[in-house]
């Protein structure tokens, strides 16, 4: 007889919602998109490269950081604090 445990993760109800629809959209369920993950996790010992790569926006965020774009510095600590109005 197969033993098996649950893995339970909190999303927000519009998150869980739309991915339902999304895998019944793929012929799936969920939980067997869940167990997909998390088997090729056990297996390869990381976490499928594509869900790791950024998005369009994350990117904008890294480029605009290295051209120092909306970067704020600050020379100490109490500088900082004065920035961020503690």
């Amino acid at each position: 007889m197969t033993k098996s445990d649950v893995v339970r993760a909190r999303v927000s109800p519009a998150v869980k919602v739309a991915a339902m629809e999304n895998a019944s959209a793929l012929g799936t369920d969920l939980s067997t998109i869940i167990r997909l993950l998390v088997n090729q996790i056990a297996v390869t010992g990381e976490v499928p490269a594509e869900l790791l790569k950024p998005n369009a926006k994350t990117l904008k965020a890294i480029r605009d950081l290295e051209a120092g774009v909306g970067v704020n510095r600050a020379s100490d600590i109490d500088e900082l604090k004065a920035d961020l109005g503690w």
